[in-house]
């Protein structure tokens, strides 16, 4: 079908009509056709193209990334993680790594089954061709930085050499944990144990990334939490109520903060965190409400 209502999309997808409407207005996700009242109309390639786009962002990925992404590479992305799910690392890795290597060397029992250790660091790995001779599937590399040379080293490893690659940092900007996590490269924060290593290495499924948080985005418009704020409680239970208008102030003081980011270029890094901070905290309260509305049978969807 080539004529799909905003209203008919958002049931077949589960992405809310006023998440559509920002997702074309703000990402260009898709660009529906228009009548000439200006009507949007869908057909079953956006649809296609939104369902991709919903899952990946379940898997871990920025809606900033997926929108520069086609429908091509966003189809490879998802039987990317369809694969990633069907496998583990319990068969083996290739480490590299100062610290890194020896810590799978020394420690009982091992943390996986087979491993080859590189100990050295990532930079004189890629550079003395290492990285050309695959001994198994996964690879973990540890570096105390990011710069972009070594992030473009790692989305061609995983594209190609490795069905896996994680990477153990110190220390790296936003920018790049949500770049690695867009090519499926899970990125850990040192320091890590080796219990943590292990509970990984025998997990089916990687946490790329926590859950993105897409600043000045609300899952619910402000005649929702209005109505949700105000509407009658039931007698067990007033927490839509509260959780409510929490999110009304959340949302209030992270739009405040973007305007202070514009208006006041000395403090725009501050204002800038803060404007993030609220988003997350948004984010939690945006998926308590809708916890607690299936407790409290209320349609968010549907309200009076």
């Amino acid at each position: 079908m080539d004529r799909l209502t905003i209203g008919a999309v958002a049931n077949l997808t589960g992405v809310p009509s006023h998440t559509l409407r920002k997702w074309e207005s703000r990402h260009s996700i898709v660009i529906p056709n228009r009548s000439d009242s200006g009507r949007r109309f869908y057909n079953n390639s956006h649809v296609h193209r939104l369902l991709l786009v919903k899952r990946l962002m379940s898997e871990g990925h920025a809606l900033g990334e997926l929108a520069r992404l086609g429908t091509d590479d966003l189809e490879n992305l998802s039987l990317r993680h369809d694969r990633s799910r069907s496998e583990t690392l319990e068969d083996g890795v290739d480490v590299v790594g100062l610290n890194l290597a020896p810590l799978f060397e020394r420690v009982e029992p091992a943390i996986c089954q087979s491993f080859s250790l590189f100990p050295q660091t990532l930079e004189s790995w890629l550079d003395r061709g290492n990285k050309l001779s695959r001994h198994h599937k996964a690879l973990m590399v540890e570096s105390d930085t990011l710069p972009d040379t070594t992030v473009e080293e790692l989305i061609k490893l995983r594209n190609g050499s490795y069905q896996r690659v994680i990477i153990v940092y110190a220390f790296a900007p936003r920018r790049i944990e949500q770049l690695l996590a867009s090519h499926g490269i899970q990125a850990l924060k040192s320091p890590i144990t080796p219990e943590h290593l292990r509970t990984m290495m025998s997990t089916k499924s990687l946490d790329v990334a926590s859950e993105p948080v897409q600043i000045g985005v609300s899952a619910f418009n402000p005649e929702q939490l209005s109505s949700i704020a105000n509407m009658m409680p039931s007698l067990h239970c007033e927490c839509p109520n509260h959780i409510a208008k929490l999110l009304i102030d959340i949302s209030g003081f992270e739009k405040y903060c973007l305007q202070c980011k514009d208006d006041d270029p000395k403090e725009k890094a501050l204002h800038a965190q803060l404007a993030e901070m609220s988003a997350r905290a948004r984010t939690i309260f945006e998926s308590a409400l809708r916890s607690v509305a299936v407790a409290d049978g209320l349609d968010l969807d549907n309200l009076p």
